[in-house]
């Protein structure tokens, strides 16, 4: 069965790192940028610098970062690997498949999307971040 990537971000149902199912808006009011990735993934581990800068730069009422722990991740090894490579954006666990569906599957890590502050989806990057590409995606969407 192939999905197709919806053009506007449907709400996502994810799972908190204490367990509790948190539905994320399809409107966010913001741009953000939802990262799939995995605790033991090396490509998601070698750009979480670059995502931990980038919410440092342009972290705040218009922009953030979500990160999803693709299914497996537990959330002690997400905790962990929060604490180890100074995470600064909040963490959650796909919970199901539900979530890389909604966004038209996501079959490698790293995945990131990109949305707009109106749900419109305007990136979608498989495979590690470059921070000069995801700068100036930001900038010129901000335009």
């Amino acid at each position: 069965m192939t999905v197709s990537a919806p053009h506007q971000l449907p709400s996502l149902v994810v799972r908190s790192l204490s367990g509790r199912l948190i539905e994320l808006p399809a409107v966010p009011k913001r741009m953000i940028l939802i990262n799939f990735w995995a605790p033991d993934c090396p490509a998601c581990l070698a750009e979480t610098p670059a995502l931990v800068q980038l919410q440092q730069w342009f972290g705040g009422k218009s922009f953030s970062i979500i990160g999803i722990g693709v299914n497996g991740s537990s959330a002690k090894a997400v905790r962990a690997r929060m604490r180890e490579l100074g995470i600064n954006y909040p963490e959650y666990l796909a919970a199901g498949q539900g979530v890389s569906q909604a966004l038209g599957g996501v079959v490698l890590t790293p995945t990131s999307i990109l949305v707009n502050g109106k749900g419109r989806i305007v990136g979608r990057y498989v495979g590690a971040i470059a921070l000069p590409v995801i700068v100036w995606k930001l900038l010129w969407t901000w335009v």
